[in-house]
């Protein structure tokens, strides 16, 4: 009766030991995919935020320069 408690457990144990073992081995295959996916999120992010920082340094000149337009007064009635 112990022989078979014992192997029993035995059995059990393995069980739970390969279904640990392949849901880590899940796990660690999803964080890669995801890991990749922030990874390409991230660079494809920071090639718009280039664009928008190259955009609002040409609109910022501009707005200088209209601004500085109306302080010289080139836009008053006469």
């Amino acid at each position: 009766m112990t022989e078979i408690v014992v192997a029993s457990l035995g059995v059990i144990s393995a069980v739970l030991v390969a279904l640990v073992e392949k849901t880590r081995r899940e796990s660690k295959k999803d964080h890669g995919m995801v890991a990749e996916k922030l990874d390409n999120l991230g660079r494809n992010l920071g090639r718009s935020i280039d664009r928008v920082e190259q955009n609002t340094v040409r609109t910022e000149g501009k707005l200088d320069g209209h601004i500085a337009e109306h302080a010289r007064g080139a836009y008053d009635r006469k």
